[in-house]
């Protein structure tokens, strides 16, 4: 047995007896974090549901996203502007209860980008690809009244709030998993476990999508919601073991030990605050890495007809502290979203980043979600990247002012079938910005119309 899969399942069984739980109990429904887009989706996507009462045991979902969309001066294309009409259409297929405790999962997704002038892109288009097709084994009271479940084949899903990682849902493309996951619980238990020893799924716009060759992530991940709504605890460990990779400057050995933490108190609830923490070691390209990173939010939703939530955060990522030395302080944020967390423009993630924001969020009748943020961002180090636009100033000399970010979305339930979703995003170019280069203002709009039965 290789000695990273020991090392695996030794945390593993440690885990296990650490969260030896008392049964679940039937009633038990634990709070979810109002911080936008932090709610992980466990296993089956929203889209799906049973074939019909009678046949509870197929489940099916169809899923249809036309995007039309444009983009001016974007700084992640080297400043070109462009629009498209974009295409996302997902399948399910699930038999959950007729062969128990085998139990079949298949997903298949169709991205496609049209009208554009851009070079083709794989977070964009991917066309007719198995996102998901696993075999299960399913156990209902494995575990006191706890279920426990065994999946190998192909995945996707999130995992704690997302950040590292996602199943993806504003981008055009998801990242898939091929290995096996283990869950004990349930995301409506007082305690879960999910552990993951899996490949990441490159994607590949002209053949059918890989698993990459030279590269494992296990992962370990326990869910405490016992002192729900006060604290839910989500403490995780992740390890990316890329050590055959092609060049030095490939190669990759990180352990990633996170904690998120959320609840709400007051009267109704009404104030809620959301935390994550991570710290980073190992090799990266060679270089020695430590790095950090951390999102704190604090919000308040008041009684009234609009349901107005006003949300304060801080998102932090530790930079490089130099170009030149052994040692590398960047954070790597794997697999995780971007959109919602750092900008409707996509120009930010995880990375080298201070973005303070402040989230306004209303619904003036049931079927209409609206938010307005306004998001501040700098280097956390100077001499470090924006690493998305791939600027960087080694010196320093350039500041770390990057901009600020004002973004507008609303969503419109038309029906329990169909939505249109409208964002826009305007970027206000900073001091590091003007220092390294062009420094026109970006804008980002996009219109979706989702169709789901």
């Amino acid at each position: 047995m290789p000695p990273s899969l020991r090392a695996f399942l030794a945390s593993l069984s440690l885990l296990l007896f650490a969260f030896a739980a008392p049964a679940a109990e039937t009633a038990f429904k634990p709070v979810i974090t109002r911080s936008t887009a932090a709610n992980r989706i466990a296993e089956k996507p929203e889209y799906a549901h049973a074939f019909s009462n009678d046949v509870d045991w197929l489940e099916v979902g169809f899923e249809s996203r036309t995007r039309y969309e444009v983009r001016g001066n974007d700084y992640t294309s080297a400043l070109l502007s462009d629009d498209a009409l974009v295409t996302r259409n997902l399948l399910y297929l699930g038999v959950k209860k007729a062969l128990d405790p085998l139990r079949l999962v298949f997903e298949l997704q169709d991205s496609r980008r049209f009208f554009s002038d851009l070079s083709a892109n794989s977070n964009v288009s991917d066309t007719l690809e198995p996102l998901q097709a696993y075999a299960q084994l399913y156990f209902e009271n494995a575990a006191g009244d706890a279920p426990l479940s065994l999946s190998f084949g192909r995945m996707a899903f999130d995992w704690a709030d997302r950040r590292l990682i996602s199943r993806n849902r504003n981008r055009n493309t998801i990242s898939a998993f091929d290995g096996i996951r283990l869950r004990i619980g349930s995301e409506n238990a007082p305690w879960e476990i999910d552990a993951i020893a899996v490949r990441p799924v490159t994607r590949s716009i002209q053949n059918l999508d890989q698993s990459t060759d030279d590269l494992m992530l296990y992962g370990l991940a326990a869910y405490w919601r016992g002192w729900s709504p006060h604290v839910v605890l989500e403490p995780y460990w992740l390890w990316l073991d890329q050590r055959e990779a092609g060049t030095m400057a490939q190669r990759r050995n990180l352990h990633t030990l996170g904690l998120h933490a959320f609840g709400q108190w007051g009267k109704a609830n009404a104030w809620d605050y959301d935390l994550s923490l991570a710290g980073q070691w190992g090799y990266s390209g060679g270089l020695a890495q430590r790095a950090y990173a951390g999102h704190a939010e604090a919000g308040y939703t008041w009684s009234t007809a609009w349901k107005p939530r006003l949300g304060l955060w801080l998102n932090y990522a530790s930079g490089d502290s130099s170009a030149t030395d052994k040692s590398n302080q960047r954070f790597d944020p794997l697999y995780g979203a971007t959109y919602s967390f750092y900008g409707f423009s996509s120009y930010f993630s995880w990375q080298n980043i201070i973005n303070p924001a402040l989230r306004l969020s209303f619904q003036p009748v049931k079927t209409l979600k609206c938010e307005i943020i306004h998001r501040g961002i700098w280097l956390a180090s100077s001499t470090d990247s924006w690493v998305k636009a791939g600027r960087r100033d080694a010196t320093g000399s350039s500041g770390s002012y990057v901009g600020q970010e004002l973004d507008l979305r609303f969503v419109w339930q038309l029906s329990s079938f169909f939505d249109i979703d409208f964002a826009y995003a305007h970027f206000f170019p900073g001091t590091f910005v003007k220092n390294t280069g062009a420094a026109p203002p970006g804008n980002f709009m996009q219109v979706a119309g989702t169709l789901r039965f």
